[in-house]
């Protein structure tokens, strides 16, 4: 294992520390979310910030708070 890959598993072993300590939060449920959207939604209800989303998921902060300042389609 490269230095990279172990300091990036130990990040992601504090992300993951830290957004089971979020009430509500179940990586089962997760699991079963199919869209990146419907996720970013899921973490964000169970109260989780912007950032630990993006981190969680592994993906870049913008797209988090796009999906959360644009009204879902569908909805009126």
């Amino acid at each position: 294992m490269t230095k990279k890959q172990l300091q990036q598993a130990v990040e992601n072993l504090e992300v993951q520390e830290e957004a089971s300590q979020v009430t509500g939060y179940d990586p089962g449920h997760l699991s079963s979310i199919q869209t990146t959207a419907g996720r970013i939604r899921y973490l964000d209800s169970c109260g989780l910030k912007r950032g630990l989303i993006a981190k969680t998921l592994n993906i870049r902060y913008q797209w988090v708070r796009n999906v959360l300042i644009t009204p879902v389609k569908g909805t009126r």
